[in-house]
């Protein structure tokens, strides 16, 4: 028989900060690194289950800093409502996002497979845990019912050794552009495909950057070298060599045939598009 939880319990998790020796020092901005990165972690599995922006923060319900610290962290949607039955829906969301962050996590550490509820933006936010844990020399236990795990330089060369190398084809990618950096070297843009891998990561030129900043909320077609994985039919990343923006404010999958030859198959745009969701749902 399933335990019935309370409200926001299985929404919870607990991390702790092992120091790796015992005279090791920790600082603030340490602790502020590692959190962060958790915090990332917890979107982006977020938005591959939900298939859209994160609506849930992390707030702290306990915090201890004695040796080692370890902080209770529940997520919480953005948004509080006083309707019961909302919050009921929302406690259970938020649950379900956190169960799936931590066996994900599990099945990395335990099962060196790649979880079935995860993309390389998902993947890559769960190794970006360990970069501070290294750094600072420390391990990061974390957990929430059942699920316990270690994150360390274990932990990201497993995960590093499933993921394996990339592999390159050129080609384009189509969808909307939601998100750019134009301020640091490494310049980025974040386009969401109208079918196929949830986001994809891209790259681009200083030439090109007033294209892309202008292409923002737009949707466009990106020629350029596309990084895929072995065990993923779609690109996770790309390296622009060209930008075009689309007239119209809405794309249909059918007027893009061709550019991703069988990405569809012998479904309708219409009909591969509900079975992502279908998908991205279980």
């Amino acid at each position: 028989m399933n335990t019935i939880l309370a409200p926001h319990e299985d929404a919870t998790m607990t991390v702790e900060l092992i120091p790796q020796e015992s005279n090791a020092e920790f600082r603030l901005d340490d602790f502020l690194d590692q959190m962060q990165t958790i915090r990332s972690a917890l979107r982006e599995t977020e938005r591959f289950v939900a298939g859209g922006e994160p609506s849930l923060y992390l707030r702290i319900n306990t915090l201890n800093k004695n040796s080692p610290i370890r902080a209770t962290l529940e997520a919480r949607p953005e948004r509080d409502d006083s309707n019961p039955e909302i919050v009921q829906q929302s406690s259970a969301y938020a649950s379900g996002i956190v169960r799936t962050m931590t066996t994900n996590l599990r099945v990395i550490s335990r099962r060196h497979k790649i979880p079935k509820t995860a993309d390389m933006p998902v993947l890559d936010s769960y190794r970006k845990i360990a970069v501070p844990a290294e750094k600072y020399g420390v391990d990061v236990k974390i957990q929430s019912g059942p699920n316990v795990v270690v994150i360390n330089r274990k932990f990201r060369e497993a995960l590093e050794n499933i993921v394996g190398d990339d592999e390159y084809s050129h080609g384009s990618i189509s969808g909307m552009i939601e998100g750019i950096n134009i301020h640091d070297r490494n310049r980025r843009f974040w386009l969401y495909p109208l079918a196929g891998a949830t986001r994809v990561m891209g790259t681009f030129r200083a030439r090109d950057r007033d294209k892309f900043a202008q292409a923002v909320g737009k949707y466009v077609l990106v020629y350029g070298r596309l990084s895929y994985k072995s065990w993923d039919k779609f690109p996770y990343a790309v390296l622009a060599d060209s930008i075009e923006v689309y007239d119209q404010q809405y794309v249909n999958l059918e007027e893009l045939k061709g550019m991703a030859p069988g990405a569809t198959g012998t479904l309708t745009g219409k009909d591969f598009t509900d079975q992502l969701r279908d998908e991205w749902q279980h």
